[in-house]
């Protein structure tokens, strides 16, 4: 018989397999929090950009005369549409996944 008290078992405070998963997975739900909130910022970003540019765009994409007056971007305005369209491509993609994983 042992007269050895322990106040804390340490085979109770030892973290095991499933302690540090479910610490892993609190950790990526919460970055996943976080990205979401950030794309949620990105994407009210860009609408007030496209309300700036809409006015100059057909809805077809063709720039109207007047927005060349002052301002040319240097890789033409087809091509900075272009990528302006491909980087809300890109925010709603991570928009899509950050709520899919958040409804877990």
């Amino acid at each position: 018989m042992s007269n050895r008290f322990e106040l804390f078992p340490t085979h109770r405070l030892e973290a095991g397999p499933s302690d540090e998963q479910a610490t892993a997975e609190r950790q990526l739900k919460a970055l996943r929090y976080v990205i979401h909130s950030v794309n949620d910022d990105a994407l009210r970003v860009w609408a007030e950009l496209w309300e700036e540019l809409k006015p100059g765009v057909t809805p077809g994409g063709m720039v109207l005369p007047e927005m060349s007056q002052g301002f040319t971007p240097p890789c033409g305005w087809a091509a900075l549409l272009e990528k302006f369209w491909v980087l809300k491509h890109y925010l709603d993609c991570v928009q899509r996944f950050t709520k899919q994983t958040n409804v877990k």
